[in-house]
């Protein structure tokens, strides 16, 4: 459908007509966000600004766009991020949640999913969903607990350090042309700190879209929305809190008994064997979602920590695709989006006396500013070097880098098609096997 269509059902929004201009004119939008620039301007005439007001004043309600990439199965999915606003370092440590200018504009939002394609031009892009948001309506402890360790950290000096891995819904992405140039002075620090601004991360975008889509099947086609329950309803204490008390009835037990007390299968081979163990136990059935960890993207991963001490292996992530990863910038890569991240550690750990694994920890993370600045080298060398064709010598993991490339793939015939036509064997980026094994053993919840 046009964006006229589209968008025709919410001319009017609390009352308030929300007026468009159909005449495209002279003016020219090229670049990243030109969609959203041609929607601002162009259909309903709004001048692009910076003020912390709403874009539809009277309405209060703000616009904003959402591109959808089309994966190889036709499906759609988010494409990346949507930003929010430019974080004031000097004026936010002023500000408290309820009366913050992030709320002021970001109170309700119309969301304008579209289908990307850099080659058609902008008032013939397909619109695929239109909707409106509350975040505050949905998600308000989060939210504001993720702006509050934002601007926690800010009023601590440590701008610097903020990471979008310290928050689950709401990120702080840096912002800039480049790194050297996004650097500003922050209050209580002679440390330059980069640039920032809110934003909802990849993962809550997509459990947004997500959501809006079911919405809107169910009442198209009646279809039943899947049943989600929030594990954090009713509660004080945070997610990683919940989860903490949640496993301590189950320390000190293997996985077999736990599947027993459970009334789970044990099938350890199977694919979401240890996912559906933290669902369970959890409080939620096999076919309920987990709101908490499909809107944040939380990560399960298993940690098996021999008689020695020692981890075996190091922790892959999904094979990277050749010909994406060299288009991408950094904090819109596929690998990126995985590291910021939280991640929910399950440890196991061998039993002295038999052949079994009991369960040791449970450790709710995310990687540090300092670690994901060096993933970034990491990452840079691997796409320059796909970009050169250069196939046989990325990082390894005796370079000592906390990340490295290697091989993941079915067998010697599992290659896909790279930026120069040639057929490589599929390879992924890994977490370094000590580097787990530090966080595992620096890192204790049910103490």
């Amino acid at each position: 459908m046009t964006v006229a269509q589209a968008l025709s059902k919410y001319k009017m929004y609390q009352g308030v007509i929300v007026e468009d201009s159909s005449n495209i004119g002279e003016k020219e939008y090229s670049g990243k966000g030109s969609f959203g620039q041609y929607l601002e301007e162009v259909f309903f005439g709004i001048t692009n600004n910076s003020e912390s007001k709403p874009d539809f004043i009277d309405a209060g309600l703000e616009l904003k766009t959402a591109p959808l990439k089309e994966l190889k199965n036709g499906e759609l999915a988010v494409k990346e991020r949507i930003v929010l606003g430019i974080i004031n370092f000097d004026s936010i440590i002023e500000e408290t949640f309820e009366k913050s200018h992030f709320l002021e504009k970001n109170l309700h939002i119309l969301l304008v999913f579209y289908v990307y394609d850099k080659l058609a031009a902008l008032e013939n892009i397909q619109v695929n969903l239109v909707d409106i948001w509350n975040c505050v309506e949905q998600d308000e402890t989060q939210i504001k607990k993720d702006w509050e360790t934002i601007v926690g950290k800010i009023r601590r000096g440590k701008a610097h350090e903020i990471s979008e891995g310290d928050t689950l819904y709401l990120g702080a992405c840096t912002k800039g042309a480049t790194r050297a140039t996004s650097q500003v002075p922050q209050p209580f620090s002679d440390i330059l700190a980069h640039r920032r601004a809110f934003s909802f991360k990849i993962q809550y975008v997509r459990y947004i879209y997500q959501s809006l889509m079911e919405k809107r099947q169910a009442s198209v086609k009646r279809k039943k929305i899947a049943d989600t329950i929030r594990i954090t309803q009713n509660r004080t204490e945070s997610i990683d809190q919940i989860i903490k008390e949640a496993f301590c009835r189950h320390k000190g037990k293997d996985a077999f008994t736990i599947c027993k007390d459970l009334g789970l299968p044990y099938n350890p081979k199977a694919k979401h064997f240890y996912a559906q163990i933290v669902k369970r136990i959890l409080g939620a059935d096999a076919n309920q979602r987990l709101y908490e960890f499909e809107a944040a993207g939380i990560q399960i991963k298993t940690v098996r920590i021999e008689v020695n001490g020692k981890n075996k292996e190091s922790m892959s992530f999904k094979h990277m695709r050749y010909t994406e990863i060299v288009e991408q910038d950094w904090e819109d890569s596929d690998f990126y989006v995985d590291l910021t991240s939280k991640f929910l550690f399950i440890v196991f750990r061998r039993n002295p006396q038999n052949e079994g694994y009991f369960l040791d920890d449970v450790i709710f993370w995310n990687m540090p500013a300092e670690d994901l600045e060096e993933a970034r080298k990491v990452w840079i060398d691997t796409q320059q070097k796909i970009q050169a064709g250069n196939y046989n010598s990325f990082v390894k993991i005796k370079d000592d880098r906390i990340v490295h490339v290697r091989p993941h793939a079915r067998n010697a015939a599992d290659k896909i098609i790279t930026p120069q036509k040639t057929m490589e064997l599929k390879r992924s980026f890994w977490l370094n096997r000590d580097y787990i094994l530090n966080i595992v053993e620096n890192k204790s919840y049910l103490t």
